[in-house]
């Protein structure tokens, strides 16, 4: 999870991949590009590796390489007090939603979004990143937000008189299905590189750096360690 906080990147993403150079003996220049633009940009080697949040998935395997960071998942997000709950995507079916251009949860509800019963349509806002979809929600013009769950968390910890967690963390991918590892992204081939990264990550989990990053921004839920 990453933010600009007074046109300085924050979050578990920026913080985590500064402790990461650090074991490589490097310093990080942190590059802002939206969502759409992460893979091409590194393709264009436009910068070295994307420290996003981004889930590990077959088809992005087949591009991409990844070191395991974090265990992603989506969730719902609402208005304090729209008393709206969800339980699947299904669910927002009759709701109007926004979402990010390109992302899983796109992806998710475009999935189901065919399958609404007659006179519950789902209407879908499509915005280039998540602080534009959650903000939609705040002026009611949509009823939820799909968002990864680090964002959300960190939305209500920051804002609870405004927004609520509507759902529980979810795949993506339908009922009963594994949430997503999350990785930093690597060039296709780049072996060096990944090893190197891998060493890097797995001494900064050591030192304590990653147990303390996940804590301090309410993430302690991803730790990558712990999952099955």
């Amino acid at each position: 999870m990453g933010f600009m906080k007074d046109d300085t990147p924050s979050g578990f993403d920026p913080e985590f991949i500064t402790a990461v150079a650090e074991k490589m003996c490097l310093k990080t220049k942190i590059v802002n590009v939206t969502f759409q633009g992460l893979f091409p940009g590194l393709i264009a080697k436009k910068f070295d590796v994307i420290a996003s949040q981004i889930g590990i998935t077959e088809p992005r395997k087949e591009m991409f390489d990844f070191v395991p960071v974090f265990v992603g998942g989506l969730r719902l997000v609402t208005q304090k007090n729209s008393g709206l709950k969800f339980q699947t995507e299904s669910d927002v079916c009759g709701h109007a939603a926004s979402i990010v251009a390109g992302s899983t949860q796109m992806a998710a509800l475009e999935r189901v979004k065919g399958d609404c019963p007659a006179g519950k349509p789902m209407t879908l806002k499509v915005f280039t990143n998540q602080s534009e979809a959650l903000n939609e929600v705040a002026k009611g013009t949509v009823n939820v937000a799909y968002v990864d769950w680090p964002v959300a968390a960190y939305l209500i910890q920051q804002r609870p008189q405004d927004f609520v967690e509507a759902s529980p963390v979810l795949s993506g991918k339908g009922p009963n299905t594994e949430r997503n590892r999350n990785g930093i992204v690597i060039r296709k081939g780049e072996t060096a590189t990944q090893d190197a990264v891998a060493a890097a990550v797995k001494a900064a989990m050591s030192a304590g750096a990653y147990e303390g990053i996940l804590k301090k921004w309410n993430l302690a839920d991803g730790d990558v360690r712990k999952a099955n």
